[in-house]
């Protein structure tokens, strides 16, 4: 397995952990159920603290992946902004919801929790483009020589940490 390989491989988890949670703490709201309200701080709890590794799996893969096209560099660091903003705010949330557990959720953490669902919905799409339409994750040897050759973070076999630039139009 590559490094850059970790990050798709975990990044599922805690995206169904925190929208499930988050969903669930709405539910909570409607029937203020203790199981549920429990359930769901479980849920934010779980996904945070995945969330925290497939952080992590993200950034080696920003430094590992081996090719990609210039505009998905450029659409990487508004991935890496939006996920930590949205982690951080899940984060808040979790914290604040598991303290208060048995509880439905108070207002201002369920308003938190829908704005981090957007912003994590939209972090992910952000990173199926990048993948589906940038090039990055994709072996090398299966991607277009300009873009195998135009923009890299790494060198050579793609197990490298230099970060190179050259010019070339795609």
């Amino acid at each position: 397995m590559n490094p850059w390989e970790l990050h798709p491989l975990l990044v599922h988890f805690p995206i169904a952990f925190l929208l499930g949670g988050a969903l669930l703490d709405l539910v909570t709201l409607r029937y203020r159920r203790e199981t549920l309200s429990r359930s769901a701080a479980g849920l934010l709890l779980a996904g945070v603290c995945t969330g925290w590794l497939a952080a992590a799996a993200g950034l080696l893969a920003f430094y590992t992946v081996p090719a990609h096209t210039e505009e998905a560099h450029g659409k990487m660091y508004w991935h890496l902004g939006l996920a930590i903003a949205s982690l951080l705010l899940f984060t808040w949330v979790a914290i604040a919801r598991w303290r208060y557990r048995a509880s439905p959720p108070k207002l201002p953490h369920a308003v938190a929790a829908v704005f981090a669902s957007v912003l994590l919905a939209l972090t992910g799409y952000l990173g199926a483009d990048l993948v589906y339409h940038g090039g990055a994750g994709v072996r090398p040897e299966l991607l277009a020589p300009e873009i195998r050759e135009g923009h890299s973070h790494s060198q050579g076999s793609g197990h490298g940490n230099t970060h190179q630039h050259e010019d070339t139009h795609h």
